[in-house]
């Protein structure tokens, strides 16, 4: 079964009732039915190859409907417009031969197909077991704090269930705890992330994680509005975030504001994983004052450390990790080490080599690294969250730019508030550029500075994949899709718009 809407009640029993029942389901993102251009779409629909697809609505998804059509597929809506009305579905009886079916279920029974973004490549149908999904369920709970029938776990969360951090991790660990969770129709961009403000004043939720990208938003709201801060801190046991890297200003800002409201500092933690391990592997489970880190191994992982020069790459073996991607032997060939190991393509390093119990950090992702022309290695994906962190708060998002290039450039988008509010382009542009200057006088040579940067007015677009479906900025797209902008950026003489480093702008 294949499921092509946002998540709501009905995709939820939908998603269910296709466990239950031991049927494999693939929540696909509904961005590859509502870009207008189906190639994502009929890829996955390749893959899966389902019988019934599932949407929310017969007008909106009409166009990816008859694409399931096309392949021989029965069509559920909810709207009942089209195809089985979602209703009747949902009042069949569980008749013998489902029960039967339900008998034969157990850990190598295949539960769920999840796609990968395809940051690096097309996207891979990654095959979940209910084995997987239930030790990364139970992994999670049993490094999360003791559970306590004195209070309920409530969560309110955004993260598509599409995706396996919102899909499994969060949706699933809720379930195992027998807990609530609200859906949050608002979402960590400007103008949509209100939303949010307003169902956290209203719920007072136990928990929030969400991506780095959202937390600026979040502060600027808390340090302001002092009946937001009490109802959010009201009942909060916890943070998180991940998907990508979290500014250590941030970090520090978000402690400095519950330590302020609630006389002490609060768990603010991070974990590693990733669409093929079930979303889980490595947690920061205890208290840290840093940001970055990815952890130690949770209950039933093991985690190898493979070295790549002053790094390691990180390859894991779990219950929780896939046993392959579904019909793709050649992917699979190449996924797994000669002892069985996921390798996972990130890098990775001790925070402390002489203290293994200190954690593992972060070091990049080593498929989106790339050469200068000088030959000299650039480790885009911490240099990128570094220089967000140095250029706040007039930058809220970049890309570093360029592989065969003689020195590197960033394209950035602005955060319009902080621009405005500074006085207009007359201040910010100086300001970036004395920002930038000081930030490559740091120690290191041409991997590590970034001459100019050049202000995009067009936001990131999901649509055309720059921006993953956990508003992740996917660098590589941006680069081939904005490559007028790239150069630009590498103009000579400099254009006008761009920005150098130590310069007057």
């Amino acid at each position: 079964m294949a499921i092509l809407s946002d998540n709501s009640l009905e995709n939820a029993l939908f998603l269910f009732g296709a466990l239950r029942a031991g049927v494999l389901v693939a929540p696909i993102s509904p961005n590859y039915a509502l870009a207008g251009d189906f190639t994502r779409l009929d890829h996955a629909l390749s893959v899966v190859d389902p019988g019934l697809v599932f949407a929310q609505h017969s007008a909106a998804y009409a166009g990816a409907l008859d694409r399931g059509a096309a392949r021989g597929a029965r069509i559920v809506t909810v709207d009942g417009k089209r195809g089985i009305a979602f209703g009747a579905l949902a009042a069949c009886p569980v008749d013998a031969s489902v029960a039967e079916r339900r008998l034969h279920i157990d850990a190598d029974t295949p539960a769920k197909i999840l796609f990968t973004s395809g940051s690096t490549g097309l996207s891979k149908g990654v095959l979940n077991t209910h084995g997987n999904l239930a030790a990364a369920a139970e992994m999670i709970r049993m490094v999360g704090e003791p559970l306590d029938d004195q209070r309920i776990a409530v969560s309110l969360d955004w993260l598509p269930w599409h995706h396996t951090w919102g899909g499994n991790a969060n949706l699933n660990s809720i379930v195992r705890v027998a807990g609530s969770l609200y859906i949050d129709g608002g979402r960590p961009i400007p103008g949509r992330f209100q939303e949010t403000l307003e169902n956290l004043r209203e719920l007072s939720p136990s928990s929030f994680g969400t991506v780095p990208a959202a937390y600026p938003m979040l502060l600027e709201a808390l340090e302001r509005d002092a009946d937001l801060r009490a109802r959010f801190f009201k009942n909060m046991r916890g943070l998180g975030y991940g998907g990508a890297l979290l500014p250590q200003e941030s970090f520090d800002r978000l402690q400095s504001v519950a330590t302020e409201q609630l006389g002490e500092r609060l768990p603010f933690g991070c974990g590693w994983g990733m669409t093929e391990t079930t979303s889980t592997g490595l947690m920061v489970y205890w208290n840290v004052d840093r940001a970055g880190l990815l952890g130690l191994p949770q209950p039933g992982m093991i985690a190898k450390l493979v070295p790549a020069g002053d790094r390691y790459e990180l390859r894991v073996k779990g219950p929780n990790v896939m046993p392959g991607y579904h019909r793709n032997p050649e992917a699979n060939a190449q996924a797994f080490d000669a002892e069985g190991f996921f390798k996972t393509g990130d890098a990775a390093r001790w925070v402390d080599e002489d203290k293994p119990e200190a954690g593992i950090v972060f070091a990049g992702r080593l498929a989106e690294e790339f050469k200068l022309a000088s030959g000299t290695w650039v480790r885009a994906t911490t240099l990128r969250t570094q220089l967000i962190d140095a250029l706040r708060p007039y930058v809220r998002d970049l890309v570093i730019a360029a592989p065969d290039r003689p020195w590197l450039g960033a394209l950035v988008w602005l955060d319009a508030t902080a621009c405005a509010e500074a006085g207009g382009p007359d201040v910010w542009r100086p300001a970036l550029a004395r920002l930038l200057g000081a930030f490559n006088e740091r120690p290191g040579g041409s991997s590590t500075r970034v001459m100019r940067l050049l202000p995009l007015d067009e936001p990131p677009s999901t649509a055309m994949g720059e921006v993953t479906d956990k508003r992740s900025i996917n660098g590589r797209r941006v680069l081939e899709r904005r490559a007028a902008d790239v150069a630009r950026l590498y103009a000579d003489p400099a254009d006008p718009q761009g920005i150098v480093a130590g310069g007057n702008a």
